[in-house]
């Protein structure tokens, strides 16, 4: 307990120095950032080693949780916080890690250990020699990165990897007797490319968080795979991922964040979950693109009424395939057949939410309000029409027949249900979108559009939540369609 309230002490020292050193010109601005970062990770990873209670260190990093919330709420890290926004990443880091005690301490404290000190030295590293460069930086969402950074990152996490698996920490009781020096360096190679994207994708301090996470789950799935293919797997994975992440960029179905997040979620479901959970997502993301090229083509005019363009960002790859991606790690920890149906019906929803609206405004044709069934204009929130249906159908087919071959359910009743749950996942999206999807009114030509800018201003607030918008919709129609089955499974 001593030892643990000891190292509250020492982390909260360092911050308020290195929040004075900054705020006095001794240290410069992301210096006087990171050396609590540097601090806290590696505090918390010797934690892990040094005290054996779970009480205590869960204990501990509660009091951490709470210190850094207050830190930041009432903005004393002036100086340590970004430019205009406070940065909660001093508060997502205590976060992180009490989860991970939670869930590996003490059996697995290891993994913890060595996911803190990643964080610590790598994320820290690349943001101190990044900032020291003026060329080659990059926005892949609203934090300013660079390359030099991505690079350090990227061999910083290797060498951490490699050295630890090498023999650091215990060597000999941790990695399963499948595994030859090839397979940790190779894993080593991929589990750092991984991360170095969630670094560069990152934003306002979530990589805190998501880096420790991330760590500790590729290490925790690597250390207990039962079986000697997994590597081959998760690397022939992290290839294809990559391949599709730039061929997307290539055909300019994806932004480059997009790309980002695509490259991310493919590695864990290719890398995963095999051909089994590859086929329906790589089924909804090929077909989807081409329709909605085509579709871009033939009616144009339609856009004005959508949020973003045919050019999906990384929001959109998050909502439509989040789901998939957590299913497959939650599969490969806790596997269950179940799993697999909750992931095609998720699936389904969006891929029927997507061919719904890009087939039913293939031509301009009559559109009705979900709700009241009244004739709206094509492309207004909440609508639908005869040919857009026949498309959700369509879209949930295509997934369940992508999905049939590894099924032990009467296929016709499989059918039913996937095409079903996904029907209902499109019409609940188009539900959210006539009754609380936010909503604005165009200045100039009166149009209700998704948009917040239209014909050159800013929208004018119309209804619906403003946080409601149609990449979240799109989320909560999987979230529905999920729902749905499991209800369904239970209680058949």
């Amino acid at each position: 307990m001593i030892t643990a309230l000891f190292l509250v002490i020492i982390i909260v020292i360092v911050t308020i120095l290195s929040e004075a050193l900054g705020s006095e010109g001794f240290l410069n601005r992301e210096l006087s950032r990171k050396i609590p970062h540097i601090t806290a990770g590696i505090a918390a990873a010797f934690s892990v080693i040094i005290v054996d209670s779970k009480f205590v260190l869960i204990l501990y990093g509660i009091v951490s949780i709470i210190i850094t919330f207050l830190l930041i709420k009432y903005d004393v890290l002036k100086t340590i916080r970004n430019e205009k926004t406070k940065s909660w990443g001093v508060f997502f880091l205590p976060v992180a890690y009490t989860i991970l005690v939670v869930f590996l301490f003490p059996v697995n404290k290891e993994i913890i250990f060595l996911s803190m000190i990643l964080f610590g030295i790598s994320d820290s590293a690349a943001a101190i020699v990044g900032e020291m460069t003026t060329e080659n930086h990059f926005y892949l969402t609203s934090d300013k990165k660079s390359i030099i950074g991505s690079v350090i990152f990227f061999c910083s996490t290797l060498c951490i990897l490699i050295l630890f698996f090498a023999g650091i920490i215990q060597f000999e009781k941790l990695v399963n007797i499948f595994f030859s020096l090839s397979d940790i360096i190779f894993f080593s190679l991929a589990t750092a490319l991984i991360l170095t994207v969630i670094e560069a994708i990152s934003s306002k301090g979530s990589d805190n968080f998501f880096i420790p996470i991330f760590s500790a789950i590729l290490l925790y799935i690597f250390i207990q795979s039962p079986y000697g293919d997994f590597i081959l797997q998760f690397i022939i994975g992290v290839l294809i991922a990559l391949f599709v992440a730039l061929i997307s960029i290539r055909f300019k179905f994806l932004t480059l964040n997009g790309s980002a997040a695509t490259f991310l979620l493919a590695s864990f479901i290719f890398g995963l979950g095999g051909w089994q959970w590859s086929l329906p997502i790589m089924t909804f993301f090929i077909l989807s693109s081409i329709l909605s090229k085509i579709r871009k083509k033939n009616n144009e005019d339609i856009e004005a009424f959508f949020e973003k363009s045919g050019t999906r960002d990384y929001l959109q790859v998050l909502a439509n395939g989040g789901i998939g991606g957590l299913l497959v790690i939650y599969n490969e920890i806790f596997p269950s057949e179940l799993n697999y149906y909750i992931y095609l019906a998720s699936l389904a929803a969006v891929c029927a939410d997507t061919w719904a609206t890009e087939i039913g405004t293939f031509r301009k044709r009559a559109t009705y309000n979900i709700l009241n069934f009244k004739k709206i204009e094509q492309g207004t929130s909440g609508g639908i029409s005869f040919v857009g249906t026949f498309g959700a159908l369509a879209g949930s087919f295509v997934i369940a027949l992508s999905g049939f071959l590894w099924v032990n359910l009467n296929l016709t009743h499989y059918f039913i249900l996937i095409i079903g749950t996904g029907v209902f996942g499109s019409f609940f999206d188009s539900f959210l979108g006539a009754t609380i999807q936010s909503q604005g009114r165009c200045k100039v030509c009166n149009k209700i559009t998704e948009r917040e800018m239209h014909c050159g201003q800013s929208t004018k607030y119309f209804r619906g939540y403003t946080w409601l918008n149609n990449d979240a919709v799109n989320f909560f129609a999987g979230v529905s369609s999920a729902v749905l089955i499991i209800i369904v499974y239970f209680f058949n």
